[in-house]
Protein backbone atom coordinates (compact mmCIF):
# COMPACT_ATOMS: atom_id res chain seq x y z
CA UNK A 1 0.00 0.00 0.00
CA UNK A 2 1.36 2.88 -0.70
CA UNK A 3 1.96 6.51 1.34
CA UNK A 4 -0.84 8.02 -0.47
CA UNK A 5 -3.39 5.28 -0.23
CA UNK A 6 -2.59 4.79 3.16
CA UNK A 7 -3.73 8.41 3.50
CA UNK A 8 -0.26 9.38 5.30
CA UNK A 9 2.17 11.89 4.71
CA UNK A 10 5.54 10.71 3.25
CA UNK A 11 7.58 13.58 5.22
CA UNK A 12 5.59 12.70 8.81
CA UNK A 13 8.03 10.99 11.28
CA UNK A 14 5.58 9.71 14.01
CA UNK A 15 8.30 9.31 17.05
CA UNK A 16 8.43 6.28 19.65
CA UNK A 17 8.82 6.24 23.32
CA UNK A 18 11.16 3.10 23.12
CA UNK A 19 11.25 1.27 19.32
CA UNK A 20 14.31 3.74 17.82
CA UNK A 21 16.94 5.95 19.51
CA UNK A 22 17.19 9.67 18.91
CA UNK A 23 19.65 8.83 16.09
CA UNK A 24 17.49 7.26 13.86
CA UNK A 25 14.84 10.08 13.88
CA UNK A 26 17.36 12.94 13.68
CA UNK A 27 18.99 11.14 10.21
CA UNK A 28 15.30 9.93 9.11
CA UNK A 29 14.06 13.73 9.56
CA UNK A 30 17.47 15.30 7.78
CA UNK A 31 16.55 13.11 4.88
CA UNK A 32 13.00 13.99 4.49
CA UNK A 33 14.19 17.89 5.17
CA UNK A 34 16.22 17.49 1.94
CA UNK A 35 14.08 15.51 0.19
CA UNK A 36 10.63 17.67 0.63
CA UNK A 37 11.79 20.94 2.06
CA UNK A 38 10.41 20.11 5.32
CA UNK A 39 8.86 17.56 8.16
CA UNK A 40 6.21 16.65 10.50
CA UNK A 41 7.41 15.08 13.75
CA UNK A 42 4.45 13.65 15.66
CA UNK A 43 4.47 11.75 18.87
CA UNK A 44 1.49 10.54 21.47
CA UNK A 45 2.10 10.66 25.00
CA UNK A 46 5.65 9.62 26.86
CA UNK A 47 6.90 9.98 23.25
CA UNK A 48 6.39 13.67 23.41
CA UNK A 49 9.49 14.30 25.53
CA UNK A 50 11.91 12.52 22.66
CA UNK A 51 9.86 14.21 20.03
CA UNK A 52 10.77 17.68 21.55
CA UNK A 53 14.52 16.67 21.61
CA UNK A 54 15.16 15.68 18.56
CA UNK A 55 12.97 18.85 17.04
CA UNK A 56 15.13 21.16 19.25
CA UNK A 57 18.46 19.42 18.17
CA UNK A 58 17.66 19.77 14.37
CA UNK A 59 16.57 23.41 15.66
CA UNK A 60 20.09 24.12 17.83
CA UNK A 61 22.69 22.49 15.10
CA UNK A 62 21.24 24.83 12.46
CA UNK A 63 19.59 22.09 10.17
CA UNK A 64 15.91 23.64 10.83
CA UNK A 65 13.49 26.02 11.64
CA UNK A 66 9.93 25.68 13.39
CA UNK A 67 7.48 26.60 11.19
CA UNK A 68 4.75 25.59 13.96
CA UNK A 69 3.56 23.09 16.55
CA UNK A 70 0.49 21.58 17.28
CA UNK A 71 -0.74 20.33 20.89
CA UNK A 72 -4.05 18.11 21.75
CA UNK A 73 -5.71 15.19 23.26
CA UNK A 74 -6.28 12.06 21.37
CA UNK A 75 -9.32 9.99 22.71
CA UNK A 76 -8.09 6.33 22.34
CA UNK A 77 -9.90 3.32 23.62
CA UNK A 78 -8.03 1.57 26.67
CA UNK A 79 -8.65 -1.43 28.58
CA UNK A 80 -6.56 -3.15 31.49
CA UNK A 81 -5.22 -5.48 29.16
CA UNK A 82 -4.03 -3.20 26.52
CA UNK A 83 -0.12 -3.29 26.38
CA UNK A 84 1.82 0.21 25.64
CA UNK A 85 2.05 0.67 22.31
CA UNK A 86 5.66 1.84 21.53
CA UNK A 87 4.45 6.03 21.36
CA UNK A 88 3.44 6.49 24.51
CA UNK A 89 -0.23 5.38 23.58
CA UNK A 90 -2.53 2.40 23.84
CA UNK A 91 -3.91 0.30 21.39
CA UNK A 92 -7.17 0.32 20.97
CA UNK A 93 -9.41 -2.18 22.71
CA UNK A 94 -13.14 -2.88 22.10
CA UNK A 95 -15.46 -2.55 24.93
CA UNK A 96 -12.97 -0.61 27.09
CA UNK A 97 -12.86 2.80 28.35
CA UNK A 98 -11.73 6.11 26.52
CA UNK A 99 -8.34 7.83 27.56
CA UNK A 100 -6.98 10.82 26.19
CA UNK A 101 -2.98 11.03 25.45
CA UNK A 102 -1.38 14.17 24.96
CA UNK A 103 -0.22 14.33 21.29
CA UNK A 104 2.18 16.61 19.81
CA UNK A 105 3.27 17.94 16.41
CA UNK A 106 6.02 19.93 14.86
CA UNK A 107 6.54 20.85 11.35
CA UNK A 108 9.94 21.65 10.76
CA UNK A 109 11.65 23.49 7.73
CA UNK A 110 15.22 23.36 5.97
CA UNK A 111 16.96 26.09 7.59
CA UNK A 112 19.33 28.28 5.21
CA UNK A 113 21.93 26.53 6.10
CA UNK A 114 20.14 23.37 5.68
CA UNK A 115 22.35 22.38 2.00
CA UNK A 116 25.56 23.77 3.13
CA UNK A 117 25.14 20.84 6.45
CA UNK A 118 23.96 18.28 4.34
CA UNK A 119 26.74 18.43 1.57
CA UNK A 120 29.21 18.47 4.93
CA UNK A 121 27.58 15.97 7.01
CA UNK A 122 24.75 13.90 5.23
CA UNK A 123 22.84 11.31 7.31
CA UNK A 124 24.51 7.53 6.86
CA UNK A 125 23.10 5.03 4.38
CA UNK A 126 20.13 3.38 4.80
CA UNK A 127 19.58 -0.42 4.16
CA UNK A 128 22.27 -3.50 4.55
CA UNK A 129 25.10 -1.29 2.77
CA UNK A 130 24.65 1.03 5.70
CA UNK A 131 25.06 -1.99 8.35
CA UNK A 132 28.36 -2.89 6.53
CA UNK A 133 29.45 0.87 6.03
CA UNK A 134 29.09 1.20 10.38
CA UNK A 135 31.24 -1.81 10.74
CA UNK A 136 28.28 -3.91 11.53
CA UNK A 137 28.29 -7.74 11.27
CA UNK A 138 32.17 -7.59 11.21
CA UNK A 139 34.24 -9.91 13.28
CA UNK A 140 37.17 -8.79 15.31
CA UNK A 141 39.90 -10.35 16.34
CA UNK A 142 40.53 -10.29 20.01
CA UNK A 143 44.38 -9.30 20.71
Amino acid sequence: MSDAAAGRQPNRVQVSSNKKPLQFYLNLSKRLLNEYGEVELSALGLAVSNMVTVAEILKKDGWAVEKSIRTGLELLEHSAAVEEDGEGGAAPAAGGRSVSKPKMEVVLAKSADFDRLFAEHPPPPRGPKAAAADGEGEEVEAE
